[in-house]
């Protein structure tokens, strides 16, 4: 039994990996422009009525526009997530995807789940949230949906002091 359970992880283990190397390493990306990679973070704690932990995130802004969040949750009541085991970790983009690929020093991360609204937020992993807090730098690809464009670039986070500490 304990074989069959370890041969299934590892198949859904090696087909994450199989789908961001289709995905990130196949499609022709444009280099998003440099200027446009250094990020600045913005800690934000969110509390419930009594005062304990609902969410702690990290707004990221290029050029002073919010562009993504890293968020860690210790509560939910949103439907799909009431389930889970607190904290989790997501990340939010604020545009239009068909996929979205995240890759750092260790961990690879790819999703082309259906988005409904302009925010699209995703679960990650928490050792994908943890490389990104501990490096401040991470990788994206971006397959966006409207005009099918792809570009990709190395983000890396300008005050990641700020982050470390935003979540201790």
């Amino acid at each position: 039994m304990h074989k069959i359970i370890l041969l299934l992880l590892i198949h859904v283990l090696s087909a994450q990996a199989d789908a961001f190397g289709d995905f990130a390493k196949t499609n022709f990306f444009s280099e998003i422009d440099p200027s446009f990679l250094q990020l600045t973070a913005e800690c934000r704690k969110n509390f419930d009525e009594k005062n304990n932990k609902k969410a702690f995130e990290i707004l990221f802004y290029s050029k002073g526009k919010h562009v993504f969040d890293l968020n860690k949750h210790y509560s939910s009541h949103h439907e799909g997530h009431k389930n889970l085991k607190t904290p989790f970790y997501s990340i939010t983009f604020w545009n239009w995807f068909n996929a979205i690929a995240i890759e750092t020093e260790s961990q690879q991360f790819v999703s082309n789940t259906t988005q409904k609204t302009m925010r699209r937020n995703e679960l990650i992993p928490q050792e994908l949230f943890d490389d990104i807090v501990t490096t401040g730098t991470f990788r994206v690809y971006f397959h966006y949906l409207m005009d099918n464009a792809k570009s990709m670039g190395e983000f890396t986070i300008g005050n990641s002091d700020d982050v470390r500490s935003c979540f201790r």
